[in-house]
C-alpha cells in the first residue's frame, strides 16, 4: 500500500507546483530497468579508467579546482564552455564518424550515453507536452513529480512550429558526467541562504546553452546499507545523507528556496527559461554520485567545422609562402587585416591554449582531437607569418602617413590583447596549484617558443612589438 505523503513533503509539493512548476522529476522507477544497469555501468567503467578530471577553472581573476570530476561526451566536434574552460567532447559515435577510442570498454560507455541521451530526449519532449498542457487548463493535473504508475499517454501535438521549437531546445548535443565522494573533500562550503547544509556545487545557472533549452540531468549515487552522518546536523528541509538539487528563484533570497532530494536513477528536468530565472545548486549527501546533464550548448561558435572555417577566412588573405615561410597578403585593407588578427587570437586563445592548458587528457579516451588540433596549429603558424607581413609593411619606408596609421588602428589593440593573454595563460601554467597536477593533466603552455626560434617569424613576447607600435601612432599623431 501505497504510504501518504508526509507534511514536510505535502509542503514541498505545493511550494513546488506553486513557485517552480518548469521543474519536473523523474523517480527511479520510472526509467526502464535495464538502462539503468547500463548507465549505472557506464559511470563505473568511466571512474575505473579514470578519465574524469577535476577542471582548473577560472573565477574572478583567480585558478581554482572544481571540487567535481568532469568529462564532456557528445556530438563530434563539439565543445562546452564554462568558468573560463573549454571542455572538448569525447564523441559518442553517430552516423558517419569515425572514432579509435584507447579502450573498448570506453567505447562502450559513450554510446551508453548516448542512448541516455535519445531516452532523455523523448522523455524531455514528454515533459514539455504536460506542461503545455497544465498550462492550457490552467489547472494542477499533472503532477510536477512523474512516478512509476503515472500513465505515460500524449497530451495532444503541439502546433507544427511550437513542435519544431521544443525539439530543437530538447535536442540534447553534449553531456556533462560529474563524479564526486564528499568523503575524500577536506572541505565544502555551506549553502548560504536557506541552511540547506554542504555543497557540492555552488548556486549557479548552467551557461553556454541555447535560449530557453531544456537540461535534462541522470543521479546515480552509490546508496550502500544505511548509515548516518556523525557530523552534520539535521538540516532545515533536508536529509543531510542524501544527495539533493536544490533551487532559488535567481537574486532572491527571500522566497524560500526548494531542495529536492535525489535517490538512485532520479531524473530531473529543467524547461523552458527556468535556468535563467533560477539558480541551482547540488547539495551534498553521503555517498559518492554520477550525474549525467544533457544540454543543448550554444555551438555557433564552439564546434570544431566552426573555428576551421573561421582560419580559411583568415586565409583567403595569405598569398603562397615562399620557401623561406614568409607570406605575402593580398589586401592591406584595414578592416580586412583586422579580421585576420580577431581570429588569429580566437584560434590561440579560445582553442589551442584552452586544449593544452587541459595537459594530455583528452589522449586518455580516444585519438579524436589529436589531428584537428594540428591542423589548427598549422593555420595559426600562417596567421603568425601574416602577423609578421603586416608589421613589415607599416614599418616600410614609403608608406603613406594616413595608410598607416589606418593598419595601426585596425590592429594595436589586438595585439595588445595577445601580449597580456599570453603573459596571462603563460603564468598559469606555471601556478602553484597547476603545479600539483597529475602528470597527464599538467597544463601545457602551447603555443610557446625561446626567443630565438628561427622556425618562429615573430617572438612569444610581443612587448617591444607593441611597443614599437604605439610610438608610430604617436609619431604620426605628433
Amino acid at each position: 500500500m501505497k504510504r501518504s505523503p508526509t507534511a514536510e513533503e505535502r509542503e514541498r509539493e505545493a511550494k513546488w507546483q506553486l513557485k517552480y512548476p518548469k521543474l519536473v522529476l523523474r523517480e527511479s522507477g520510472s526509467v526502464p530497468e535495464g538502462l539503468h544497469t547500463e548507465v549505472q555501468a557506464a559511470f563505473l567503467t568511466l571512474h575505473k579508467h579514470g578519465v574524469l578530471f577535476r577542471d582548473l577553472v577560472r573565477v574572478q581573476g583567480k585558478d581554482v579546482l572544481t571540487p567535481v570530476s568532469r568529462i564532456l561526451i557528445g556530438n563530434p566536434g563539439c565543445t562546452y564552455k564554462y568558468l573560463n574552460t573549454r571542455l572538448f567532447a569525447v564523441p559518442w559515435l553517430v552516423k558517419g564518424s569515425n572514432t579509435r577510442y584507447s579502450e573498448t570498454e570506453i567505447a562502450a560507455a559513450c554510446q551508453t550515453f548516448l542512448k541516455l541521451n535519445n531516452y532523455l530526449q523523448v522523455e524531455t519532449i514528454q515533459a514539455w507536452e504536460e506542461l503545455v498542457a497544465k498550462d492550457k487548463t490552467n489547472i494542477d493535473v499533472v503532477p510536477v513529480c512523474i512516478g512509476p504508475d503515472f500513465p505515460r499517454i500524449g497530451m495532444g501535438p503541439f502546433d507544427g512550429q511550437d513542435e519544431v521549437d521544443i525539439r530543437n531546445r530538447s535536442a540534447y548535443n553534449v553531456t556533462l558526467l560529474n563524479f564526486m565522494d564528499p568523503q575524500k573533500m577536506p572541505y565544502l562550503k555551506e549553502e548560504p541562504y536557506f541552511g540547506m547544509g554542504k555543497m557540492a556545487v555552488s548556486w549557479h545557472h548552467d551557461e553556454n546553452l541555447v535560449e530557453r533549452s531544456a537540461v535534462a540531468v541522470y543521479s546515480y549515487s552509490f546508496e550502500g546499507p544505511e548509515e548516518d552522518s556523525e557530523e552534520d546536523p539535521q538540516l532545515e528541509g533536508r536529509d543531510p545523507d542524501i544527495w539533493h538539487v536544490g533551487f532559488k528563484i535567481s537574486w532572491d533570497i527571500e522566497t524560500p528556496g526548494l531542495a529536492i532530494p535525489l535517490h538512485q536513477g532520479d531524473c530531473y528536468f529543467m524547461l523552458d527559461d527556468l535556468n535563467a530565472t533560477h539558480q541551482h545548486c547540488v547539495l551534498a549527501g553521503l555517498p559518492p554520485r554520477f550525474s549525467s546533464t544533457h544540454r543543448v550548448a550554444e555551438c555557433s561558435a564552439g564546434t570544431l567545422d566552426y573555428i576551421l572555417q573561421r582560419c580559411q577566412l583568415a586565409m583567403q588573405n595569405i598569398c603562397d609562402e615562399a620557401d623561406n615561410g614568409d607570406v605575402s597578403l593580398k589586401s592591406l585593407e584595414p578592416a580586412v587585416l583586422k579580421q585576420g588578427e580577431e581570429i588569429h587570437n580566437e584560434v590561440e586563445f579560445e582553442w589551442l591554449r584552452q586544449f593544452w592548458f587541459q595537459g594530455n587528457r583528452y589522449k586518455k579516451c580516444s585519438d579524436w582531437w589529436c589531428q584537428p588540433m594540428t591542423q589548427l596549429e598549422d593555420l595559426w603558424r600562417k596567421m603568425e607569418s601574416a602577423t609578421n607581413a603586416v608589421l613589415h609593411e607599416v614599418r616600410r619606408e614609403g608608406v603613406p602617413v594616413e595608410q598607416r596609421n589606418e593598419i595601426l588602428t585596425a590592429i594595436l589593440a589586438l595585439l595588445t590583447a595577445r601580449q597580456n593573454l599570453r603573459r596571462e595563460w603563460h603564468a598559469r601554467c606555471q601556478s602553484r596549484i597547476a603545479r600539483t597536477l597529475p602528470a597527464d593533466q599538467k597544463p601545457e603552455c602551447r603555443p610557446y617558443w625561446e626567443k630565438d626560434d628561427p622556425s618562429m617569424p615573430l617572438p612569444f613576447d610581443l612587448t617591444d612589438i607593441v611597443s614599437e607600435l604605439r610610438g608610430l601612432l604617436l609619431e604620426a599623431k605628433a
